[in-house]
């Protein structure tokens, strides 16, 4: 256990996710006075989830779109621990991790991401590549294409989800295979949702449905996966297809050990907070991006919101540990914009009833994400 004096703070950041970058470069410009900074973290290297796509689809290379986190606590003069946590006392103030370290704090963020909600279908832990953990997903998916890459058989690629995050991997393993590898392939979509996309506008619907027509993959609509078998999907109108690689892209849930803490959750297990991003139950943890439920008003699990969240984050902690100003509210805007890619050097913009796309809204995204990550090489 880690003692504390009287005049030292300790400020414990679980994971690595985009608030909490943004937030430790802030505090790090900022310095806080007898109060030591402490990032926990299960991975070393945090992947920005803008360039997923582009990842799989080939245009970047692993080091183009991942955050060295050692690195950066560093540069900010803070401690990193490579560890996974497994438990939050609240009321001891204490977090303890699987290599049997417990850990005090005297202010928690919690910024650990989500992962697709495997758990409410039969076999879906089992059988099939959910897309979060990115790391894992990455790992799996290389894992298949590298024992597959002298196969003569056609090969079934099933994406189960029809919100951005499947359409854009779809389009991405699919533009991957088809000019990158000999693998011969078919693909389908699976959406429960009668239309895909459907947060976004009916132009980006229609542009999206007509490409995957283009590609000639298949999309079904309106019907929901009940059970994995291994290399089968059983539907909702009993019908059944069969896979050789199947992605897990549907909505989201928290990770179990958040709700077992006994922190105020939502029926997901997403840790409610106020418009200050503090747990609504407990004043001394904050938590942001996919694993926080943002009471005032739902927000969707978009990478966006964890961004745009990370200056605030650092504000209210510093105003929460030396108490001079009062916090400051983090009001999300009402829409936001959103660079679909298409799986080639293309992409769509969707900003409420805005739609336009083409090869400059691609090279406009990829200036923004390069850009977010360059903030970041610190060496």
């Amino acid at each position: 256990m880690i003692g504390l004096t009287q005049s030292n703070k300790d400020l414990l950041l679980i994971g690595g996710g985009h608030s909490h970058i943004i937030a430790i470069k802030r505090l790090a410009m900022k310095p806080l006075t007898n109060v030591r900074i402490t990032l926990i973290s299960s991975d070393t290297l945090t992947p920005y989830s803008g360039m997923l796509p582009g990842l799989i689809a080939g245009h970047y290379a692993h080091e183009d779109c991942h955050v060295d986190l050692r690195i950066l606590c560093q540069w900010a003069g803070i401690k990193f621990i490579h560890c996974k946590v497994t438990h939050l006392d609240p009321s001891k103030k204490q977090i303890d991790c699987q290599d049997n370290r417990s850990l005090r704090y005297d202010v928690l963020s919690i910024n650990v991401g989500s992962q697709p909600a495997l758990h409410s279908i039969p076999g879906a832990i089992i059988y099939g590549s959910p897309v979060k953990p990115i790391k894992q997903f990455l790992q799996q998916w290389q894992h298949w294409l590298t024992t597959q890459q002298r196969s003569s058989h056609l090969q079934r690629i099933v994406v189960v989800g029809g919100g951005a995050a499947g359409i854009e991997i779809l389009l991405a393993l699919h533009y991957r295979l088809a000019n990158t590898t000999a693998i011969r392939a078919e693909f389908t979509l699976i959406c429960a949702d009668s239309h895909i996309l459907n947060s976004h506008n009916k132009k980006v619907q229609n542009f999206f449905h007509r490409h995957l027509q283009t590609l000639g993959i298949r999309l079904i609509q309106g019907k929901y996966v009940v059970s994995a078998l291994e290399h089968q999907l059983v539907l909702d109108d009993h019908t059944q297809y069969d896979y050789d690689f199947l992605a897990w892209a549907i909505h989201a849930n928290a990770q179990p050990w958040l709700e077992k803490s006994g922190l105020a959750c939502d029926d997901n297990g997403f840790i409610q907070v106020d418009e200050y991003l503090r747990s609504i139950s407990h004043s001394d943890i904050f938590a942001t991006g996919d694993c926080a439920a943002f009471t005032p008003m739902p927000l969707p699990k978009a990478g966006v919101y964890a961004v745009r969240q990370g200056p605030f984050l650092a504000k209210n902690i510093s105003t929460q540990l030396v108490g001079h100003d009062s916090l400051q509210p983090y009001k999300p805007q009402r829409y936001f914009l959103s660079l679909l890619t298409t799986g080639e050097r293309h992409a769509v913009a969707s900003r409420g009833a805005f739609f336009a796309h083409g090869k400059w809204v691609w090279l406009w995204k990829n200036y923004i994400d390069r850009s977010f990550i360059t903030s970041f090489n610190l060496k």
